[in-house]
């Protein structure tokens, strides 16, 4: 069913997919569909949970080994997102449905949205906490504003991806780590790791 909902949503898009439609390409009765998946977010909830679970497994092996540049660590960090781009993910129409709340969001996916976004943010502050205890950062950042300025970057930058339908993913993550260097220069180190 998972498979069928991806390829229709994938073919047609969400909205214009139905119930019907998934069922009858899963070869399954439209009942059947209604016993494992009580609306269609939670058939979009269902194909992106996996994903979501292998990105932020890739995202805590860089928590647990950064590399010494603070600004590489992050972008290293972001990295591990870049499933985002493909995948089940590579509908933007999906993915818009995922990284903005609010914009043809209700129920099972604000919620979804809302764990992914609290567990993004965990990830990048318990970045910053660890190498702000190895003394790559400076010790007066505030971890909870650094948190928020980094996530904002990502937001934003999945904006363009999202939005400007010639904007590849490519080009955007070179943009995101520019200014995420960039950023980390203001916090007290330079590119090189050392204190500015």
């Amino acid at each position: 069913m998972l498979d069928a909902a991806g390829r229709l949503f994938e073919r047609h898009g969400y909205a214009r997919t139905t119930f019907d439609e998934i069922a009858a390409a899963a070869g399954v009765g439209v009942a059947t569909v209604y016993k494992y998946f009580s609306s269609k977010e939670g058939i979009v909830v269902a194909l992106l949970r996996p994903d979501l679970e292998r990105i932020q497994a890739a995202a805590q092996v860089v928590i647990e080994r950064p590399p010494p540049n603070p600004a590489r660590a992050m972008v290293k960090l972001l990295a591990a997102y870049a499933p985002l781009g493909g995948g089940n993910w590579s509908s933007r129409e999906l993915l818009r449905l995922t990284v903005f709340p609010g914009l043809d969001n209700d129920g099972l996916m604000t919620e979804f949205v809302r764990e992914c976004d609290a567990r993004t943010q965990a990830q990048i502050a318990a970045l910053l906490r660890r190498q702000q205890a190895a003394g790559r950062l400076n010790p007066q950042l505030p971890i909870a504003d650094a948190t928020a300025v980094i996530f904002a970057l990502l937001n934003q930058h999945f904006g363009y991806f999202l939005f400007g339908e010639r904007t590849s993913y490519r080009s955007m993550f070179a943009q995101l780590s520019r200014r995420v260097r960039l950023v980390f220069t203001d916090w007290g180190m330079s590119d090189t790791g050392k204190r500015t």
